[in-house]
């Protein structure tokens, strides 16, 4: 697991980012707030789009679709080994939480044997959903206030109450 310190420390060189992109999804989903809102303001190695798109089971260019990102200034700094900014570190965090948020309400239902939260996700997120008037909760991802939504829609199928 890849702590605060040495995620801050990895320079986005083509080795570090990878390294960082690979273990970092698993690991700032349990960090302290501040140590998440130091990682996003530093932003993620861009790299950590296409490894969370693989883990979701998407191509690179449906998660950067998905995401909201700009395509072009995302391939790039891919491609640079840069960092990506601040908005769209905060986006992959949130989908990032997604994924913790169903493997904790599956492995609190009693049935996580062989479940994969990620690609569950994804497939949910690119399907229409009624809570939300039929629009997919991919739509939502490109505010805070739309990703709140999603989470809340997510939190509702736990409860019982998602209509």
């Amino acid at each position: 697991m890849v702590s605060v310190a040495q995620f801050s420390a990895l320079a986005p060189s083509a080795p570090a980012a990878r390294l960082a992109a690979a273990d970092v999804i698993d690991a700032v989903v349990g960090w302290a707030p501040d140590d998440r809102i130091e990682v996003i303001r530093s932003g993620f190695p861009a790299g950590v789009v296409a490894h969370l798109a693989e883990r979701m089971g998407w191509t690179k260019e449906r998660a950067i679709d998905a995401l909201k990102l700009k395509r072009s200034t995302v391939l790039r700094k891919i491609k640079e080994h840069r960092r990506l900014d601040t908005p769209d570190s905060e986006r992959l965090m949130a989908v990032m939480d997604m994924i913790a948020q169903v493997e904790q309400m599956v492995t609190r239902s009693g049935a996580a044997a062989g479940f994969d939260a990620a690609q569950w996700l994804a497939a949910w997120l690119d399907a229409p959903c009624p809570a939300l008037g039929g629009r997919q909760p991919s739509d939502y991802l490109d505010t805070n206030e739309g990703i709140q939504v999603v989470r809340g829609v997510l939190a509702q199928m736990e409860s019982g109450a998602y209509a």
